[in-house]
């Protein structure tokens, strides 16, 4: 699991308190209201005690799911938000309250490659969303992959993002066809062909300048928040929390989602937004992670926190990772957008829309990395 952690002794969000409420904070209405948690506790989510620790699966794979030790009431400083009920997180199994293979689940079948929950029958064998895109991906770009191991890594729900290579070797090996997924292009081809007026605006609205603004809007309020004591991570992620459901608003076609759609969007993927935003900021930083304006995570403080395996593996596999990348803001932008329009979130609406959004994004950061 991963804490956010300030220096020892700064003011804490007591564990008891449940999380803000993200319904509560996409709505106009509710925006006037004080910035901290303290005064939106009418807003919040069930009075039960929550572990309030945000997941950090993705140091393992791509995504963030809960991992690591508990944090005691006499611990120092912690921040986070992570509890299935509240946070409805739906690409994890686990929340259902049936398992896989239970009539009222919604799947009888789990994914032949990763193990998640099956959303059919997709190119010859039962797969989940991501499988399924990511193998359409490979054989329509005709992407190769290296293992970096010795070509046997293991491939699950947690670990399926970890080594490409292997992913899509078990998608061969499990009997996903190639030319299903050329069928299916040429299937849609005359579709498509029919719908070039509409599909044109579709790009020009998905254009990478919208997407960077929206991510300027960010840097603009952190320096406007800058009065905001070092030591209160809390307030710091709070108000951050507002800033990121402004940042939602301004990226292109969010707000033509329905409405509930748009907060299950948010609700399941704030983690990973969050984590993404304070990892771009650290890669200039030296040792430490920058959780916005002058809120610094050291190295110190890890250890006297007892994080420092966690702190170690974000500053080696994600902060060096985009170190090496080289990443932009603009590159970032698209990487929270991509994580933003997650079409396999349980409880959406307009999953299939949500997964075409993406698929956009996918071509545009495509188009800008080859300029």
């Amino acid at each position: 699991r991963m804490a956010l952690v300030g220096s020892p002794g700064a003011g804490m969000l007591k564990k008891e308190k449940p999380m803000m409420s993200v319904s509560a904070l996409i709505q106009q209405s509710h925006w006037g209201r004080g910035l901290s948690l303290e005064n939106n506790l009418s807003l919040v989510g069930p009075q039960s005690p929550l572990d309030m620790k945000p997941d950090t699966n993705s140091l393992l794979g791509g995504s963030f799911s809960p991992s690591g030790g508990a944090s005691g009431p006499t611990s120092p400083t912690t921040y986070a938000m992570g509890h299935g009920n509240v946070l409805g997180n739906g690409n994890k199994g686990s929340n259902s309250a049936f398992p896989p293979n239970h009539p009222l689940s919604g799947s009888k079948h789990l994914c032949s490659i990763c193990g998640d929950r099956a959303s059919g029958k997709h190119y010859g064998v039962y797969s989940c969303e991501g499988c399924k895109g990511f193998f359409k991906r490979t054989v329509r770009k005709d992407l190769s992959y290296a293992c970096r191991e010795d070509k046997q890594c293991l491939v699950d729900k947690r670990q399926r993002n970890r080594c490409q290579y292997c992913r899509y070797q078990k998608c061969l090996s499990m009997g996903m066809k190639r030319e299903a997924v050329q069928e299916e292009r040429q299937r849609t081809k005359e579709r498509d062909q029919n719908e070039v007026e509409s599909t044109s605006s579709f790009h020009t609205d998905m254009q990478v300048e919208r997407i960077l603004e929206a991510e300027r809007r960010v840097d603009c309020k952190m320096e406007l928040s800058s009065e905001i004591p070092s030591n209160d991570i809390g307030q710091t992620i709070d108000r951050q929390m507002l800033q990121l459901v402004d940042w939602a608003k301004h990226i292109p076609h969010f707000t033509s989602l329905n409405l509930d759609d748009q907060i299950i969007l948010l609700k399941a993927g704030w983690n990973e937004l969050l984590i993404a935003g304070f990892t771009f900021r650290s890669v200039g930083v030296r040792d430490g992670l920058v959780l916005g304006g002058d809120v610094t995570v050291t190295r110190s403080t890890a250890h006297i926190a007892g994080i420092t395996t966690i702190y170690e593996r974000v500053l080696t596999e994600l902060v060096t990772k985009m170190r090496e990348m080289k990443m932009d803001k603009t590159e970032l932008g698209c990487l929270r957008t991509i994580i933003l329009y997650n079409p396999e979130v349980r409880g959406i609406k307009s999953s299939q829309e949500v997964e075409h959004l993406r698929e956009k994004v996918y071509a545009v950061l495509d188009e800008y990395t080859k300029m």
